[in-house]
């Protein structure tokens, strides 16, 4: 059996101590030293949950591997993989579901299978081109015996990448050939039609506000300023976890309003922090990524791999107040108007947490239970969202309608039955492209049915005046129908 667990590790890249926090995968053999540097090296340009991913495709493989040391056939081993990843280990007997090879994988959906597959071949492309060079089974004394298991598949899998490529090529650059034609066939996912998600329900999101949130007498300013922000402004939980204090101010422009810009939590602008400064007292600047490290000895949230961790979409940024920033845009405006009321109403919650106690500028953080002060989590605020829903006689999940996005969600259809143009509703939700939107202006299953029965209406009509134009089925008919056969 093939023992292996997944570790958070900060790993130094040079002297100068500067550390990155990443997953490693811990055999019985030690570290997986060729994946850890695979990782350190991407460690800037991709995130964290790509690291977790990656790891978890080569553990898979790792398995894999271990219960067939052996192929006569270099390729039967990748072959033979990816079929196990798509049909699982135990379709050989699925009547008894014996599996002989003890791994007791289920089989998967086609899109998951082939992000395996995809991390795998980035890996192995990577080891071809650069990791062979300080890691050679040949010549490395250091490495450990899974090391060189991986280094040696990453060389097959090099050799052989020809005769794999439509199975395994992570680019995926050549089109599908036909089965007729006998090339490697990656089975696909059925293609759908896109459907629209629900928005939480309009005429009930003040009273998931003010009364879902509310315990007694007191109201939990933070959570609701939160709901605010992803309903009001159509940002997403992971974004609003990075606001910080600094980010929320008075509207120039609407006194009484809010004005929020949330920044990039790597590349955008630091805060007026006074306590930010150099050696002669000067106020220092960069970015946020520099401003957290210097000032609190923290990483950005989306280098976070454990709870503190919020991930970071992207899209579209704006740069009229500073570096690389998204601006909530408030609809219906008073939304704007209501977050600052109970911003207020925050604030002084805050201000009570001695500062020693918030050793950082993220403005939602624990106010009564765990750590004082601290970061608010992510799983905090989702465990808080669903006591709220449920104290109004809801139920928390995505088909509802009432799970954490759908907030999100709710604010773009908002938009889209206001008749805001594509272009508009693209900005105000800081979206790249104009085709993620169309999630939101999508006919859902009830307007469907509207539509149909609007058409069907007409053709009736038509049918009146020429009844051999158009096929029309009345309730007599299936009344006859009912008769017939002794219903």
């Amino acid at each position: 059996m093939f023992e292996s667990t997944i570790v958070r590790a900060k790993v130094c890249k040079d002297e100068t101590n500067v550390a990155c926090e990443i997953p490693v995968l811990l055999t019985a053999d030690g570290p997986l030293m060729v994946l850890v540097e695979y990782l350190v090296v991407h460690s800037t340009i991709r995130s964290p949950s790509w690291m977790k991913k990656v790891v978890l495709a080569v553990r898979l493989f790792l398995e894999y591997q271990y219960v067939h040391p052996a192929y006569s056939d270099e390729r039967a081993l990748f072959e033979s993989f990816s079929r196990a990843l798509d049909l699982g280990t135990t379709f050989a007997a699925a009547s008894t579901l014996d599996d002989v090879e003890q791994l007791f994988w289920k089989a998967r959906a086609p899109d998951d299978s082939n992000r395996i597959i995809v991390n795998l071949s980035d890996f192995f492309d990577w080891y071809s081109k650069e990791g062979r060079k300080k890691f050679n089974p040949a010549k490395s004394t250091f490495i450990s015996a899974y090391d060189k298991r991986l280094s040696e598949a990453a060389y097959t899998y090099f050799r052989n990448k020809a005769f794999l490529g439509h199975t395994w090529s992570s680019a995926q650059e050549a089109s599908l050939r036909s089965e007729e034609e006998g090339e490697p066939y990656r089975r696909k996912a059925p293609s759908t039609e896109l459907s629209q998600a629900r928005g939480f329900p309009e005429h009930l999101i003040l009273e998931l506000i003010f009364k879902g949130f509310k315990v007694g007498n007191r109201y939990n300013y933070r959570d609701m300023l939160i709901v605010i922000l992803m309903n009001g402004a159509g940002f997403r939980i992971s974004e609003v976890l990075h606001l910080y204090l600094w980010d929320v101010t008075e509207d120039p422009i609407s006194p009484g309003c809010a004005l929020i810009l949330i920044h990039h939590p790597e590349l955008g602008r630091s805060p007026n922090d006074p306590k930010w400064v150099d050696l002669s007292g000067r106020p220092k600047k960069g970015n946020r990524a520099t401003y957290l490290a210097e000032r609190f000895g923290l990483t950005p949230r989306t280098r976070e791999l454990g709870k503190s961790g919020s991930g970071w979409k992207g899209g579209s940024h704006e740069k009229l107040y500073g570096d690389y920033y998204k601006q909530a845009y408030w609809f219906i405006p008073e939304f704007g108007k209501l977050f600052w009321e109970i911003w207020q109403l925050y604030i002084r919650q805050v201000m009570r947490i001695p500062p020693e106690q918030r050793n950082h500028p993220y403005a939602f953080m624990n106010l009564v239970r765990g750590e004082v002060g601290s970061i608010y989590k992510k799983s905090k605020f989702e465990t808080s969202y669903q006591r709220a829903v449920e104290s109004i006689g809801l139920t928390c999940s995505f088909d509802a309608g009432t799970n954490v996005h759908s907030n999100r969600h709710g604010y773009g259809q908002r938009l889209a039955k206001a008749e805001m143009s594509p272009e508009h509703i693209r900005i105000f939700m800081h979206h790249s492209d104009i085709e993620s939107q169309r999630v939101y202006t999508q006919a859902d299953f009830k307007e469907c049915r509207r539509l149909l029965q609007r058409a069907s209406d007409k053709l009736n009509g038509m049918t009146e005046q020429d009844p051999a134009s158009f096929v029309r089925i009345t309730s007599s008919d299936i009344e006859k129908f009912r008769n017939a056969n002794g219903a």
